[in-house]
């Protein structure tokens, strides 16, 4: 199961809570959610901070926010390692 809540919204940031396991048929619902703000222009920040697991095609999803101006924050020392794998360290992204 996938949650996802937004937390903050403004004209050129929204914030997603995302929470539970970013896996298999999540990963469409993310992509979904992400894309409807990226391609408004907004930077996505994804507070991970309830994410129990991110399986390879989350992760992919992930990298190829990136260069949009994603900003990853919280989340468990597990998905953090997760992250820093896939070189997806928490920091500030690039606004759009």
């Amino acid at each position: 199961m996938l949650r996802i809540t937004v937390m903050e919204q403004a004209p050129e940031e929204v914030v997603l809570k995302v929470e539970g396991r970013v896996c298999r048929g999540n990963v469409a619902l993310l992509e979904q959610e992400g894309a409807r703000w990226l391609g408004q222009g907004c930077r996505l920040v994804l507070d991970l901070s309830g994410v129990q697991f991110i399986d390879e095609a989350g992760m992919k999803l992930l990298q190829r926010w990136a260069g949009e101006g994603l900003v990853v924050r919280g989340g468990s020392m597990f998905v953090q390692a997760m992250l820093e794998s896939y070189g997806l360290g928490q920091g500030d992204g690039k606004r759009c």
